[in-house]
């Protein structure tokens, strides 16, 4: 037996089921209670595997009036019927509803409408992108929850098969978690693009082995075109940190110091987070006993506070002072530094040695130096 959240659940052996993703199933639980736009909810798990997070939505928020879940396995369904029936969610619940098919077939053609869309595949979720917009398009907002477990094709160990899936240039360097949820962003932008709808993600989350983005997906030609037009590209200097930013993909290929740039793109160059959706899964976070409350709270304060910084991107702190063999200074000196300068920070939980600020890398390298 696995209690998780508000849920138990059993197990069979060949059932799928990832003990290390409870983390990221508790912060997405909280998401969900923010996701208040689209009225009730009518919720698709796809690829259910052991229901566990689809029942978890269902008990820990009152926002969800349908719930289906969806598994091609058919073992997996029969598990997923006992552990509903485990949780006090019997067959005689109309608002409930197993469906062994394949998930595109679903969200294509099986004739169930959703307003939320939960993607949590094995690898990458690109294959069910499209028929996961199409399906949202007969709502006038909604929501598209999509996990990628693929970090060598989104962070750069893998460049080809990043261009391939999604039709971007990868970076392998020190932020090259931020990157990778940029680049599943942008993907998702522009599959819905030409459909007419545009994309604002509301959470966004690196941890492990996984990225996390939560989208609020609305209807509509002129919003899409705002949403494709945060599309972009990005060059980095390994010599001297300097970033580079632009909406077209003419960057300069040398940097001022001499040294040959790196760049990445097509990518997302808008904001990750939503402000309201963060205050309300702290307050939430607040009410639940999840096991790692106190986790999941220093978690969302950092976010909020990378949130408040104007620009993409970060400064791996470790990695420039090795570089320029000094010694490795505190946070807090040199964010005295910046803030005398004028200028904005904070720590950022896609990297714990990193400051997320708007500070040009020269006087990043300046406060460094001062130590």
């Amino acid at each position: 037996m696995i209690e998780e959240g508000l849920a138990k659940i059993k197990l069979q052996d060949e059932i799928f089921y990832n003990p290390h993703m409870e983390l990221c199933r508790d912060i997405s639980s909280l998401a969900v209670a923010a996701c208040n736009d689209a009225g009730d909810l009518v919720l698709c798990d796809g690829m259910s595997a052991s229901g566990i997070r689809g029942i978890r939505y269902k008990l820990e928020n009152r926002n969800i009036s349908r719930l289906v879940l969806v598994e091609m396995d058919a073992s997996a369904c029969q598990m997923i019927r006992e552990n509903l029936e485990l949780n006090h969610m019997g067959p005689e619940r109309l608002d409930l509803e197993v469906a062994n098919d394949d998930l595109n077939h679903i969200l294509y053609t099986g004739g169930n409408k959703f307003n939320f869309i939960e993607l949590d595949p094995f690898g990458s979720p690109v294959p069910f992108i499209r028929s996961a917009l199409l399906n949202l398009r007969a709502s006038r907002v909604g929501y598209l929850s999509v996990t990628a477990t693929d970090p060598a094709v989104l962070c750069g160990a893998q460049p080809k098969a990043c261009r391939l899936n999604y039709g971007s240039t990868p970076l392998d360097n020190y932020f090259c978690h931020e990157t990778a949820l940029r680049i599943l962003i942008s993907h998702i932008a522009r599959v819905a693009s030409p459909l007419e709808l545009s994309v604002a993600p509301v959470f966004s989350f690196s941890k492990r082995h996984y990225f996390k983005t939560i989208l609020k997906i609305e209807k509509g030609a002129k919003p899409a075109l705002q949403s494709i037009s945060q599309q972009g590209f990005i060059s980095f200097c390994p010599h001297c940190f300097k970033v580079g930013i632009a909406y077209d993909p003419f960057l300069e290929k040398v940097c001022k110091c001499g040294s040959k740039v790196q760049w990445a793109g097509p990518l997302w160059l808008g904001r990750l987070w939503d402000k309201a959706t963060l205050k309300t899964m702290s307050e939430e976070n607040q009410k639940r006993e999840y096991k790692r409350k106190t986790e999941i709270n220093n978690i969302l304060n950092i976010i909020t506070a990378e949130s408040e910084i104007p620009v993409p991107f970060y400064f791996d702190i470790h990695k420039m002072a090795d570089k320029m063999k000094s010694q490795i200074p505190s946070f807090d000196s040199i964010t005295s530094r910046l803030d005398a300068k004028g200028y904005k920070f904070s720590k950022t939980h896609f990297n714990q040695h990193a400051i997320k600020t708007d500070a040009t890398a020269e006087d990043v390298i300046s406060a460094i130096k001062q130590e």
